[in-house]
């Protein structure tokens, strides 16, 4: 029985080794991106396969935005769900990391721009997608 145990814990370990190596289907934001993100008024995901078959885009860079958290400066610059944020003071957002890397540099001082790519929708008189700008004013109490 003892035998069986320690090979049954050998393959174990090796099995979540293996599990580690593989990368995850769809990794979880970092904690303090994740932070950051509801700081400024959004709340986002990395821009898989389907969330982009969702939001009917052909994407591959940039951070879906699934909800704005109410008296935001996110909802004060506009920024609407189901958009794709590709930049940030035209610097590039190409996944979560990006994200938050540049929220880092921008948000203490607030006054900064947003890019984002907005898909298909009736609200946009057909067009079929565009990119957009809104102006994060420095919120002052």
């Amino acid at each position: 029985m003892r035998n069986v145990t320690m090979l049954g814990s050998a393959l174990v370990l090796v099995w979540f080794s293996l599990i580690e190596a593989l990368p995850a289907a769809t990794p979880a934001p970092p904690p303090d991106t994740v932070a950051l993100g509801k700081e400024f008024g959004v709340i986002v995901g990395p821009l898989t396969l389907d969330v982009r078959k969702e939001l009917n885009v052909k994407l591959t860079d940039g951070v879906a935005v699934f909800a704005i958290i109410g008296n935001s400066p996110a909802e004060a610059a506009g920024i609407k769900p189901r958009v794709v944020i590709v930049e940030i003071n035209n610097k590039r957002v190409r996944n979560l990391e990006d994200f938050g890397r540049l929220l880092t540099e921008v948000l203490p001082a607030g006054n900064f721009s947003i890019g984002t790519w907005e898909p298909t929708s009736p609200d946009n008189q057909g067009q079929s997608q565009q990119m957009n700008f809104y102006f994060v004013p420095n919120r002052t109490d």
